[in-house]
């Protein structure tokens, strides 16, 4: 049953990771990758990994978006995993989540891109803009709110 439920949040991470960069793409259009914090990031891990250098030679963004994709699958399981812990400190969780969700969705971004803004600026050679860091926080709640809108939706 663990095994399931785990595909399943998975799977729900996955698609609201879908619903998140398709809500990102009018940034991108718009301002390319300076659009969105959270795909300079992805393009600058995808760099490392595949051992590319610091500055304009950056990935496929084919390879930013399935990197992007796989952070919603890891994010919507570590929430599911975390939310044993919200649903014993606060007894009203069912009702909270999707609250939670979006709360969730904004901690991230200040975790990885706030606070880790200018570690990756460093290590990839680019400039985060306050234009990508906010077309990224609203892509988070986005992300946000479909994964709780979908973990509700599944388990309760």
């Amino acid at each position: 049953m663990i095994l399931f439920d785990l595909v399943g949040v998975a799977f729900i991470g996955l698609v609201s990771a879908v619903l998140m960069t398709l809500f990102e793409f009018p940034f991108w259009k718009k301002w390319g990758m300076e659009g969105t914090a959270d795909w300079q990031v992805n393009s600058v891990m995808v760099s490392k990994l595949l051992g590319r250098p610091k500055g304009p030679n950056q990935p496929r963004l084919s390879w930013t978006i399935a990197s992007h994709l796989s952070h919603g699958v890891v994010a919507g399981i570590a929430f599911w995993l975390l939310f044993p812990v919200f649903f014993t400190l606060i007894p009203v969780a069912n009702v909270l989540i999707l609250f939670e969700t979006i709360v969730y969705g904004i901690v991230l971004w200040f975790l990885f891109l706030v606070l880790g803004r200018r570690t990756f600026e460093s290590l990839g050679g680019v400039r985060i803009t306050r234009r990508g860091l906010w077309g990224s926080l609203l892509s988070l709640i986005v992300y946000g709110f479909f994964l709780g809108l979908l973990l509700l939706a599944t388990f309760h």
